[in-house]
């Protein structure tokens, strides 16, 4: 393949399934005599060059050997714009028209792909914190306005009933006292309407306590969720680290908490007009009830007729019934 700058080797030693493993190793032989061993570059499927030692008459040996502590030192020959070390031998000199050889010490290497596995680690965590961003963007004032007015809508039935009960209350009172003023009246009222209009405002009260209680939640969870997803990078000195945590990055999921923190809390129901003496409704009085005895048993059957008797007046011969 050094007759052939494309880096097309068309050795007969290329197996056919290197484009589907292109990790796979070969041998050719080598300008210095024997045989050297290759490894393909692809691009698009199609190989491009191939890595193999440096040559170790070369200048590039003797510099690679002096960075990378007397280890071995690849070279990339075929295009150079496919070159996976990035610089070029300083023997060969390199170009984008499908010549040169390039050279990198493993080390070199190495810090090449440690780059290229943080770029993607940083790719990862950026999305992931924009997609936690978004998910969050549900919290909105419109949420947490609707969170009030469920709050009042189901307390206010509640505040109807304790009217009402307290209302009855006085008229009960008055009963029985026996006593009942339009004035007297008028200021039991008055009172409890004012009373009406305080517990309408703790009703007010208890929604903003809620909605900020749920607002407080989402903060928190947030955040949790924030320093979760920080602490999956940093740390990692080797390329197979750095890309373990961006798998951890994206397979982290969130779809659950979120879910949780959509459910409303319980609102719990508020007393009123406690200081008011409360009376229950009666049963509609317009309602049949089935006849029963004094022992409790059903009465059932026909019912016998009154008859109007009375004593017969002396004036004339009609008679009049004594009530």
């Amino acid at each position: 393949m050094s007759s052939d700058p494309s880096g097309s080797d068309n050795s007969n030693n290329i197996p056919d399934e290197l484009s589907y493993h292109p990790s796979r190793h070969y041998t050719a032989p080598s300008l210095f005599g024997g045989e050297e061993v290759r490894t393909p570059v692809f691009n698009n499927g199609q190989q491009v060059g191939y890595t193999s030692d440096a040559n170790p008459l070369g200048l590039g040996y003797v510099l690679g050997a002096a960075l990378s502590g007397g280890k071995t030192s690849q070279t990339y020959t075929g295009d150079s714009r496919y070159n996976p070390f990035g610089t070029n031998d300083p023997n060969a000199g390199g170009n984008n028209d499908g010549g040169g050889q390039g050279f990198v010490s493993p080390f070199a290497m190495q810090q090449a792909e440690l780059a290229a596995a943080r770029q993607r680690r940083a790719a990862a965590l950026g999305e992931k914190q924009s997609a936690l961003s978004n998910a969050f963007g549900a919290f909105n004032d419109d949420f947490y306005g609707d969170l009030g007015t469920s709050y009042k809508d189901f307390q206010n039935p509640l505040l109807t009933q304790g009217y009402d009960a307290s209302l009855r209350g006085i008229y009960d009172g008055f009963k029985a006292k026996g006593l009942l003023t339009q004035s007297e009246v008028d200021a039991a009222i008055s009172g409890l309407d004012t009373a009406k209009a305080a517990e309408m405002e703790r009703i007010g009260q208890g929604a903003s306590e809620y909605t900020q209680a749920k607002r407080d939640e989402v903060a928190k969870k947030q955040s949790a969720l924030g320093d979760q997803l920080a602490s999956m990078v940093g740390g990692a000195t080797t390329a197979a680290d750095v890309d373990a945590q961006t798998e951890a990055i994206n397979a982290f999921d969130f779809s659950k908490d979120i879910e949780k923190l959509r459910t409303p809390g319980s609102k719990g129901g508020l007393s009123f007009f406690q200081n008011f003496n409360q009376v229950a409704a009666q049963s509609d009085p317009s309602v049949n009830v089935a006849a029963q005895s004094v022992s409790g048993a059903p009465q059932t059957g026909s019912i016998t007729p009154v008859v109007n008797t009375g004593i017969s007046s002396p004036f004339d011969s009609r008679s009049i019934r004594v009530v």
